[in-house]
């Protein structure tokens, strides 16, 4: 079984500006150390046509159902990989995204889009699927993929307009905004 996911955030700021910031090296240093345990930048690679950056995270095995954690055991780790093309003329950008677990085999993938929505404003959004082939236990590990989506989408809203008004690009006012919105 597969399932479908379509994830909208939006952000208080131009799309041009998300899209510098999801594509700066720094950025995902910083975020890498906001997640910390154990999580770390493998690869952040520039091109003309594409940046890549790709993470390893250690995950929380006790989020997983118990069926699921006699299996991993005590840890359980998976490489994310987030892909933008360069920014549009009309200020939109496409990108794709892919999580694949050690271990276990389960795979988020699908695709991002930035989408201006006026000037000081635009919408992050992810449509994909999680897929978890394990007899029993996947579509359970779909569900609880699933369900993270929208908890990781808003952690990765709040780390980005913090890191967005610590380096002056956007006021103050726009992280209490963030928390509001």
């Amino acid at each position: 079984m597969t399932l479908s996911i379509d994830q909208c955030t939006e952000y208080p700021c131009s799309a041009e500006l998300l899209h510098a910031t999801l594509t700066d090296e720094t950025y995902w240093s910083d975020r890498v150390r906001d997640i910390g345990s154990g999580s770390r930048v493998v690869r952040h690679e520039v091109t003309a046509d594409l940046t890549t950056s790709e993470v390893d995270q250690t995950l929380d095995p006790d989020a997983m159902p118990k069926g699921v954690r006699r299996l991993v055991g005590s840890t359980m780790s998976a490489r994310c990989t987030e892909r933008w093309r360069p920014i549009r003329p009309d200020g939109s950008a496409v990108g794709d995204y892919r999580l694949v677990t050690a271990g276990v085999p389960v795979v988020m993938a699908g695709d991002l889009a930035l989408e201006p929505r006026g000037e000081h404003s635009c919408a992050l959004i992810f449509r994909g699927t999680v897929e978890a082939t394990m007899p029993v236990v996947g579509p359970v590990l779909e569900k609880m993929m699933a369900g993270d989506v929208d908890r990781g989408f808003s952690a990765e809203r709040e780390f980005t307009m913090r890191w967005l008004v610590a380096q002056g690009t956007l006021p103050p006012t726009a992280s209490a905004q963030s928390r509001r919105g």
